[in-house]
């Protein structure tokens, strides 16, 4: 099973949303569209649910038109499930009523709902009524509304948002373990990075309406297209360098040619994206460090080069620098990513 967007094109007004986006979502994997506020992901996602007309391309599920700028049948008469932020349950129904709702079969319905609430850890809460929830309980039971009709696709938009941290962080993993064993096409919109690290197998970054890399987090976290999909994935810090005689010449010192990554473009000017751990300490220099603190199993130094810019470097917590040390950066081979200047 496939969910296939192709060369969509969508605006509000004269504002442009999508411009040619084109998209394959596969049954079994968690795919997350991530980005800013107004990239264009909650459009896409309200294109496939039937929740917008169609302006342009098409939607394809396996194979077949779901949606066009000719046919566009109602959210209703679509196999699709949708998760939204808030979870949008019915105050006045019950647990058990909310999911039922959706639910076109009446054989098997009692279990069914009973199995779905037991493998979201909601044993026992069929008769309870959502103001009775906190907000990661109602959340969990959107989501068992949603797979209830066992529907072809499901669409998550921003489920998580709504509650804290640590409720968050035990949600994604319930999810993702959910949604992998249903098997169906998955599609959640976020724009965390550490919640598509964590609940994606293949992650499309947008931005002003298009995808500008789509991949597995690793490969988007080790291979990113432009510094601004390296800074959302992986995070870091952008200096400019250039390539002579063989060397990377920085602000921070002239490191060899091996510290970039083998897809580094070979021109004279470059943005490194430095990470914290893709630096070492060596033997005193002249970067200062400015400020060292422990960030759980290692340390994170805070280095200004003598021209006053600024590096991030992971160190173990034992380490013996401190602020006000000089030191040398050494980069670990093929560990920084190398960008054409524009």
């Amino acid at each position: 099973m496939t969910l296939k967007f192709d060369n969509i094109l969508y605006s509000y007004g004269g504002a442009a949303a999508l411009t040619g986006v084109s998209l394959e979502a596969v049954a079994g994997e968690v795919t997350c569209l991530l980005g800013p506020s107004g990239c264009g992901k909650t459009t896409l996602l309200k294109l496939a649910a039937g929740l917008l007309p169609m302006q342009s391309g098409q939607i394809l599920l396996n194979g077949n038109v779901l949606a066009n700028t000719t046919q566009n049948p109602p959210p209703e008469r679509r196999p699709i499930g949708l998760v939204f932020q808030e979870g949008a349950l019915f105050p006045h129904l019950t647990v058990r009523e909310n999911i039922a709702f959706g639910i076109n079969h009446t054989a098997g319905q009692s279990d069914l709902i009973s199995g779905l609430l037991d493998q979201v850890g909601l044993t026992g809460f069929a008769d309870r009524y959502p103001h009775t929830l906190s907000g990661g309980q109602q959340q969990r039971v959107a989501l068992v509304r949603a797979l209830a009709p066992e529907p072809d696709v499901l669409l998550l938009d921003e489920p998580f948002a709504s509650v804290d941290i640590v409720l968050r962080r035990a949600l994604r993993e319930e999810t993702r373990e959910v949604l992998k064993q249903r098997g169906a096409v998955a599609i959640l919109v976020t724009h965390d990075p550490d919640e598509a690290m964590e609940v994606a197998d293949k992650i499309a970054v947008m931005d002003k309406g298009q995808i500008i890399q789509f991949g597995a987090p690793k490969d988007l976290y080790d291979h990113p297209v432009s510094t601004q999909v390296g800074l959302l994935i992986g995070g870091g810090v952008v200096i400019e360098a250039s390539n002579s005689d063989g060397m990377i010449q920085t602000r921070f010192g002239v490191w060899p040619l091996n510290c970039l990554k083998q897809d580094a473009p070979t021109t004279d000017r470059l943005n490194l994206l430095i990470r914290p751990d893709a630096l070492d300490v060596d033997v005193a220099g002249d970067n200062l460090v400015t400020d060292v603190r422990s960030i759980g199993g290692v340390a994170r130094a805070v280095v200004m080069s003598p021209a006053g810019d600024k590096l991030y470097l992971h160190v173990p917590a034992t380490a013996s620098i401190k602020p006000g040390d000089k030191i040398n950066i050494a980069p670990k081979p093929r560990a920084i990513s190398g960008f054409a200047m524009d």
